[in-house]
């Protein structure tokens, strides 16, 4: 069965995703930037932190930079998509605090930007945040939409990304980021993204491969 495609292109400094309809399942991520989707065909559900909404084809979504969602089919026929990605800088930075919990997350996030690999270390975290590991857990699921661990994933994917722009060879920006090797970067960014950082960086290369 063939797998379906998605095509990343760059221009003036705004990545590009086309996704062809398919069953697109991703997991919960996020972006440095506003992402402005397009749904070409058939149905989807956005999910957020706190809430869902369904888009059809001919909506038009924007999620702003640093909110956790996903995307997920609504039937077996899927949908289809075109996503704009504007950048301006590392989200996890403009996060409010203004109650407690969203104090606790943030000071979280702020320790695993910190750490060189993708140990995240819960114990670790919730004893330098003053808290159980069991609240920190859950009050940063319920603050983000998302575990911990597949936070810290996504810290360490755009850390990969911002490299990859620059021009980071493969195998380094997969080090230098925070990952095991090459192959734990490709496979996480194709979870998460549907496409390969070698791609990714063919894109930001050479706009004119890219497609």
């Amino acid at each position: 069965m063939r797998r379906p495609r998605t095509t990343l292109s760059v221009n003036r400094k705004i990545e590009t995703i086309t996704g062809e309809r398919s069953a697109w399942h991703f997991r919960p991520h996020y972006h440095a930037g506003d992402e402005l989707v397009r749904i070409t065909a058939g149905r989807a559900r956005l999910r957020l932190p706190h809430a869902f909404r369904d888009v059809q084809a001919g909506d038009t979504v924007v999620v702003p930079a640093g909110t956790v969602h996903r995307f997920e089919p609504v039937d077996a026929e899927g949908w289809a998509f075109t996503s704009d990605f504007i950048l301006r800088g590392d989200a996890a930075d403009t996060r409010p605090v203004t109650r407690d919990d969203e104090r606790l997350v943030t000071r979280a996030i702020e320790l695993l930007t910190r750490r060189e690999g993708l140990r995240s270390d819960p114990e670790g975290l919730a004893s330098a945040c003053h808290v159980s590991s069991g609240h920190l857990a859950r009050t940063f699921q319920r603050v983000t939409g998302t575990g911990l661990h597949n936070f810290h994933v996504l810290l360490v994917l755009q850390k990969a990304k911002a490299l990859l722009r620059d021009g980071a060879p493969l195998a380094a920006a997969a080090f230098d980021s925070g990952f095991y090797d090459q192959a734990h970067l490709t496979r996480e960014f194709v979870r998460t993204y549907g496409f390969t950082p070698k791609a990714f960086k063919l894109a930001w290369s050479d706009p004119s491969k890219t497609g």
